[in-house]
């Protein structure tokens, strides 16, 4: 197997992406986000970590859209004071948000290693 090997600027970058990335599914929402716009003109546009900013950027976009999705569905039916807002809610969290939070944590990991997401190195 032939495995790209990155420089240890580009990994640490890398990693503090995927750190900033999960902080925004779980501690520090908004922030987080725009300190992961921040980072858009930090990055050359090939590299490891423009990769992984790229990455991050489309998780937590998936993630809000999850949310605004989940939220629309609860106003829809039945409100913030109907039962089964519970259940949607708590349905959201274990099921949804929690894979965004295992990918983010992944991508954490992978980034530490010096690899990109997935298994196929290119």
């Amino acid at each position: 197997m032939n495995f790209k090997k990155y420089d240890k600027e580009q990994i640490e970058q890398a990693s503090a992406i995927a750190l900033w990335s999960l902080l925004n599914l779980t501690f520090l929402p908004v922030f987080s986000f725009i300190v992961l716009l921040t980072k858009i003109n930090k990055c050359t546009t090939e590299s490891f970590a423009a990769y992984h900013l790229n990455f991050a950027i489309k998780l937590n976009l998936a993630a809000a859209t999850a949310l605004i999705l989940v939220t629309a569905l609860m106003i829809l039916l039945g409100g913030f004071n109907s039962g089964m807002t519970w259940v949607f809610v708590i349905t959201y969290f274990i099921f949804i948000h929690t894979v965004f939070i295992l990918t983010a944590l992944w991508m954490l990991v992978r980034a530490w290693a010096g690899n990109k997401m997935g298994y196929k190195q290119n």
